[in-house]
C-alpha cells in the first residue's frame, strides 16, 4: 500500500471518529513535517513549536478534508502557511536592543 493510500485510509478513519487513527497519521508524517518546517525556520526549537501548531490545524481541519488521498499536499500547505504566519508575526514585532531599552527607562 502506498503512503498516500495509507494516509487516505487514516484520514477517513479520523473523520469517522477513530482517535487512534490520528496518532497513526501523525506518526507516519511527523518526521517529514518537522524536517520541512526546520528547513524553513532554521531553529529546531521553533520547528517543534510550529510543527505542533500544524498538527492542531490538521486536527481541526480533517473533518473538512474532501480528498483524503491528497493529505500530504494539504499537510505541507498548512505547514507552509504556518511558517509564513510565524515569519509575518516576527517581522511585526519590533526588536529593541538592550541599550535602547535602558535609554527608555
Amino acid at each position: 500500500m502506498s503512503e498516500d493510500n495509507r494516509s487516505g485510509l487514516l484520514v477517513v478513519r479520523c473523520q469517522l471518529g477513530e482517535r487512534e487513527a490520528f496518532g497513526e497519521l501523525a506518526g507516519l508524517w511527523h518526521d517529514a513535517l518537522w524536517r520541512y518546517v526546520r528547513a524553513m525556520v532554521g531553529s529546531p526549537h521553533v520547528a517543534d513549536d510550529l510543527a505542533q501548531d500544524v498538527w492542531v490545524a490538521v486536527a481541526r481541519g480533517l473533518p473538512r478534508l474532501r480528498e483524503p488521498d491528497r493529505f500530504a499536499p494539504w499537510l505541507f500547505t498548512i505547514a507552509r502557511r504556518t511558517v509564513a504566519d510565524h515569519r509575518r508575526e516576527a517581522y511585526k514585532t519590533p526588536r529593541t536592543s538592550a541599550g535602547a531599552r535602558s535609554a527608555v527607562s
